[in-house]
């Protein structure tokens, strides 16, 4: 089982300080506070110093106080010296690491490589970290294309459920066009039928029109002929009477 080497050195600090050996005593000495209030006494007139800011970061570092840390170790980069920039860069590394920052870690180690490429420490923690960010990333890119497959599935289903309503609809689009259309078959039906009923009903009217003179002219005439037999029926019953008087007369002549 391999683990990301995380101790930070102070060594680093001896070529360029020997002022602050106390500092690199302390620390060295696990004394970490005492290390820290050292650096802060080297500061309080000289804020300035590079050395101090590393050796201040280091014992914050080894106090878990690694927000505090990683300011000081980004105040000495202001150093001119390659090494000192190199050991900040790395202990850069180290806090990023520990905020499971793995991308910002192997860039910091990558700099801290460029700066002194003998530097075993970083290269080992550069390559621990590339070798666990791998799997890593294999499981992120499985997880992302099981999303991806999970997505596209859902989209499926939901178009199908869209295709399936758009079907229903169709389907009782036409139903209700089918019921409108038979719907306006029967009333034309029954328009037809109205109409039809009145043209018999008119050409019935109009026949009983055309009935009715003729009967009247039947009734005239027949009120005629009546009148006619009447005026007949009369002239004979004059006749008659005019044939019983003359025969009356000639009998009271012959009896003379």
């Amino acid at each position: 089982m391999f683990n990301l080497r995380t101790l930070v050195t102070l060594e680093a600090l001896i070529t360029f300080a020997t002022c602050q050996d106390m500092g690199i005593l302390n620390y060295q000495n696990q004394n970490y506070e005492a290390a820290e209030k050292y650096y802060n006494s080297i500061l309080s007139t000289d804020s300035d110093n590079p050395e101090a800011h590393f050796g201040k970061g280091s014992s914050l570092f080894m106090q878990d106080d690694l927000k505090n840390a990683e300011i000081k170790f980004n105040e000495s980069l202001a150093s001119s010296e390659t090494l000192l920039k190199s050991k900040a860069f790395y202990n850069l590394g180290n806090i990023s690491y520990k905020n499971k920052k793995l991308n910002d870690a192997l860039q910091f180690y990558k700099k801290a490589l460029e700066l002194n490429p003998d530097d075993d420490e970083a290269r080992y923690n550069y390559e621990f970290i590339k070798y666990q960010k791998d799997p890593e990333e294999k499981k992120d890119e499985e997880k992302k294309d099981e999303e991806k497959k999970d997505e596209e599935k859902k989209d499926e289903e939901k178009k199908d459920d869209e295709k399936k309503d758009d079907e229903k609809k169709d389907e009782e689009k036409k139903d209700d066009e089918k019921k409108d259309d038979e719907k306006k078959d029967e009333e034309k039906k029954d328009e037809e039928k109205k109409d039809d009923e009145k043209k018999d009903e008119e050409k019935d009217e109009n026949s009983q029109s055309q009935q009715k003179p003729l009967d009247e002219k039947k009734s005239q005439d027949l009120k005629k002929a009546e009148s006619i037999l009447d005026a007949l029926k009369n002239d004979e019953k004059v006749m008659q009477k005019q044939q019983l008087q003359r025969f009356k007369t000639k009998k009271l002549l012959k009896d003379w």
